[in-house]
């Protein structure tokens, strides 16, 4: 398997959970999760572009 995928992979299956981890809490720390979950969808689109590109 292509490692580029996997991290691909990894970067979006964190993505999902931080951000539900942070709808479940809603506070301060799920605002933190929520933002922490915008960022790695962020990296795993570069990384799905990067992919496609090649």
């Amino acid at each position: 398997m292509d490692t580029g995928l996997i991290i691909f992979i990894v970067a979006a299956v964190a993505a999902l959970c931080l951000f539900v981890a942070g709808v479940f809490l809603l506070a301060g720390l799920g605002w933190a999760l929520i933002g922490a979950a915008v960022s790695f969808l962020a990296a795993a689109g570069f990384i799905r572009k990067g992919l496609i590109g090649e």
